[in-house]
């Protein structure tokens, strides 16, 4: 499982690190081609856009899987130990049933939905840029899934341990 997890990290990382170091050139010559040469340059602003949507939609996944999240913890932080394992197995669940009906279903209908609608100027199936929605689904499903059982590996809390937080996977959350 951690192999699977660490090939995964690197795989998102390798991608959103490529992506980035893309979107700077690209903004960088748009600038340059706009304010030096005077000339804009025309696919600059479309690739940056659609860079930004599977970069953030991709890294939302990574961001789950990672258990980095915004969380609220004003309560939580109040409950024992154990009770929180149960909680971050819940909202696991819940990335999942999120994962399926929203990103894979609805990610799926919006992209054949889109299939035929082409870019202005890079000339790119829309459907093809929104097929980031039901691949972050998938991501989140195989991490969330890895986040139970190392929630179900973690080990037990006993019963005279009253420190605040909750195990994720190899992490200790204060």
């Amino acid at each position: 499982m951690k192999i699977i997890r660490k090939w995964l990290d690197r795989t998102i990382e390798v991608f959103a690190c490529t992506v980035t170091t893309m979107m700077v050139l690209v903004a960088c010559w748009q600038v340059i081609s706009r304010y030096v040469f005077n000339d804009p340059s025309t696919f600059s602003e479309e690739l940056l856009r659609f860079s930004l949507v599977w970069l953030s939609v991709i890294g939302l996944a990574y961001v789950a899987g990672k258990t980095e999240h915004i969380a609220l913890t004003l309560f939580l932080d109040k409950f024992p130990k154990n009770l929180v394992k149960y909680w971050n197995m819940l909202i696991q669940v819940v990335f999942i049933l999120f994962a399926i009906y929203i990103m894979i279903i609805g990610g799926w209908k919006v992209s054949s939905n889109a299939m035929m609608q082409v870019s202005p100027v890079l000339q790119l199936s829309m459907g093809k840029v929104y097929y980031a929605l039901p691949l972050s689904g998938v991501l989140i499903i195989v991490y969330s899934v890895m986040n139970i059982v190392d929630l179900f590996k973690a080990q037990p809390v006993k019963a005279s341990d009253n420190e605040k937080g909750s195990l994720v996977g190899d992490k200790q959350y204060d």
